[in-house]
């Protein structure tokens, strides 16, 4: 038993370590899902309306966050696949929540198969391997490019030891 006698009021009352942890209940809903895939939606306009190079980070950097933020909560395969239901779009066999989420927000004319495979390995190469203190568009061009972060997530996806996977 922790010994209090001595200790300012104010400490024993609001230390965290004697309160329980506070358990955050709220519920994913579908309307929560369609917001947040109509966001993603806007951000894949706004990189088609944009005529910059680098448009696309801003696009990827959304789609990254959203299922990073569903994977820490142990929930990307069961939400991408929520997210497909809501926007009646048949699953493919095993496809992943990157590649889900791209084929429910992106253009479908516009992001054929082998591109939207190559970014979502590129996120998920970014999701084993970035620091949280890093952008996604840090990291990626810090790494060579979204084609290198691909091949470097098939090289390690595949256990090869490889220069790719280097830290450089």
């Amino acid at each position: 038993m922790t010994n209090l006698e001595g200790l300012p009021s104010y400490f024993w009352l609001t230390s965290s370590r004697l309160k329980p942890p506070v358990r955050d209940d709220v519920p994913y809903t579908t309307e929560a899902l369609k917001q947040d895939l109509l966001r993603l939606q806007n951000a894949w306009e706004e990189c088609q309306a944009s005529r910059e190079r680098d448009a696309i980070y801003g696009y990827l950097s959304a789609v990254f966050d959203l299922v990073a933020w569903w994977t820490a909560e142990n929930r990307a395969l069961d939400r991408a696949h929520s997210a497909q239901r809501l926007l009646h779009i048949i699953p493919f066999e095993n496809e992943e929540p990157f590649a889900v989420v791209i084929r429910c927000t992106a253009d479908r004319e516009k992001v054929d198969k082998r591109t939207r495979s190559k970014w979502s390995r590129a996120l998920r190469y970014a999701l084993v391997q970035k620091t949280p203190s890093e952008s996604l568009v840090q990291f990626i061009k810090r790494k060579g490019g979204i084609n290198r972060c691909a091949e470097r997530f098939r090289a390690h996806q595949r256990g090869r030891p490889s220069r790719l996977l280097s830290s450089e």
